[in-house]
């Protein structure tokens, strides 16, 4: 009974954890650094398992790829939505040489490749 009550609180946990990440993709509409292929992959393997899950008849195992598979997706469709949205600090420098938004802390402008700040 203790292991069972224990994977559910696991499974909820995961979950929740992939609905912070929508949330806060919500709140600043910046997703320079979500990896979409990665997000992609592990909705695919989420499924994949999902399914297997269901043939076995295995019902803790079918939710938990249920309650991550859907954020998964939901993160996928917000990196796609957003990804030429920018969060915008007033604080941040923009590029020498192309003139772009950098990162306070970047050396390096990832749109030129040039050093950032000279």
């Amino acid at each position: 009974m203790f292991l069972n009550i224990i994977s559910w609180f696991a499974i909820a946990i995961l979950s929740v954890s992939y609905w912070f990440q929508i949330y806060k993709i919500h709140i600043h509409k910046e997703v320079r650094d979500i990896s979409l292929a990665y997000n992609i992959l592990l909705a695919i393997g989420f499924a994949i398992l999902g399914v297997t899950a269901y043939y076995e008849r295995s019902v803790i195992f079918l939710a938990k790829q249920i309650l991550t598979t859907i954020p998964v997706i939901v993160i996928v469709c917000q990196v796609i939505y957003h990804k030429g949205d920018r969060w915008h600090h007033s604080q941040d420098p923009n590029c020498a040489h192309c003139k772009e938004e950098l990162e306070l802390y970047w050396a390096f402008c990832p749109f030129c490749g040039k050093r950032g700040n000279s």
